[in-house]
């Protein structure tokens, strides 16, 4: 597919990128580069590919890699004796209680396949996080943090729910979210 080019906008350090399908816009803070974007549809092309070239990977590419990784990626989870794929960028936590491993979206609790650690390593490279010993949390479905008694943090997700981030992974948790 070859995007052609309808109207192109400056407005206040924002570019609006107009095609026949789709709209693109960039924003520029002081300092930043615009994110040029290119897609190519080639009819031959057996496999899909994503290619981030970058002076140097910053925050933000890590985030844009952490979004592009979990396309398409889901969990298997049981539910009154179903099993069911959930979309990963759906999930809160990972929870481990009495040697299982359970996960929760926005309004449902699921039994996750495996064990904990297992599944960090699966998510090392996504928006997820260890928070505490038996918690794994997806950092992309956190509102605030704050600071909590023993030198812990709570954690509103945007659901509302709080969760406690352990003393040994606040410095990694506050690094992962830039504060």
């Amino acid at each position: 597919m070859h995007l052609t080019l309808v109207d192109l906008q400056d407005k206040k350090n924002r570019l609006i990128f107009i095609f026949k399908t789709c709209i693109i816009k960039l924003q520029q803070r002081k300092g930043d580069v615009f994110l040029k974007v290119t897609i190519i549809e080639d009819p031959n092309i057996k496999e899909t590919e994503i290619s981030i070239i970058c002076a140097r990977i910053t925050n933000e590419i890590n985030d844009i890699y952490s979004k592009i990784s979990t396309v398409g990626q889901t969990v298997a989870g049981k539910k009154d004796e179903e099993t069911f794929l959930i979309p990963i960028k759906e999930i809160f936590y990972f929870e481990s209680v009495d040697g299982n491993v359970f996960f929760y979206t926005e309004n449902e609790m699921y039994e996750a396949m495996g064990k904990l650690y297992r599944i960090e390593e699966n998510l090392k490279n996504l928006q997820f996080s260890r928070i505490s010993k038996t918690v794994i949390a997806n950092l992309e479905k956190m509102l605030s943090i704050r600071k909590a008694e023993n030198s812990r943090l709570v954690a509103t997700l945007v659901n509302q729910e709080k969760l406690i981030v352990s003393r040994q992974y606040v410095s990694e948790i506050k690094k992962k979210l830039g504060v």
